[in-house]
């Protein structure tokens, strides 16, 4: 799928889903303004550590939502192939300055940035005891990170936030499933070094 056909399949989803009958059909500036407009609840998730396993909807039959473009990690890797997110799901976004969540199909994402906030030894609380809702210092700390996401949209406009969604990426033979995380954690002992997240996410 080319720069072309991503840009006419995108304004066919557009219009296929918020077109309304019996009245004229809004522009894309308009339909987009308005889907922005629209806060959602969905509560936000605490997202694991990335992996590489071959576990994709490509699998099973060609995703029609699936555009290409590349996914690079903070380890400077970068990936090229066909990306997609969980079928008929949008990119669900904590808008930092609205403090509401904004649902965005990908089909209308140019681009997508990660950012960190923090990185902190967080400590470790444990439950005092069996059957107890009452926790405790366990006197360890682990290392943990939040991450923000700043998206870019095909008309220019963005959202910044956070953002818990999966990616899968096919490129060439091989299938892989990251998360937009955000937050990260590490094992007590353990460093964040070595735990990867998507730094960017570019289509074409």
């Amino acid at each position: 799928m080319n720069g072309t056909d991503v840009a006419a399949w995108s304004g066919a989803l557009v219009f296929a889903l918020w077109a309304c009958p019996g009245k004229p059909i809004a522009s894309a500036d308009d339909t987009l303004d308005w889907l922005l407009a629209q806060p959602t609840t969905q509560p936000a998730t605490q997202a694991t550590q990335p992996t590489t396993q071959p576990t994709s909807p490509f699998t099973q039959k060609e995703n029609p939502e699936a555009r290409k473009g590349s996914v690079t990690l903070n380890s400077g890797q970068t990936l090229r192939g066909l990306i997609a997110t969980t079928r008929e799901k949008p990119i669900s976004i904590f808008d930092e300055n609205d403090k509401e969540y904004r649902d965005v199909p990908m089909a209308l994402i140019k681009s997508m940035e990660a950012s960190v906030t923090w990185e902190r030894d967080e400590k470790e609380w444990q439950f005092k005891e069996s059957g107890s809702d009452i926790k405790e210092y366990s006197g360890k700390t682990y290392p943990a990170r939040e991450l923000q996401y700043k998206v870019t949209l095909v008309n220019g406009q963005t959202i910044t936030g956070g953002i818990v969604a999966p990616l899968y990426i096919s490129e060439a033979d091989k299938q892989y499933m990251f998360m937009l995380n955000k937050r990260q954690k590490v094992e007590v002992g353990q460093t964040l070094k070595g735990l990867l997240y998507v730094q960017r996410v570019e289509f074409e």
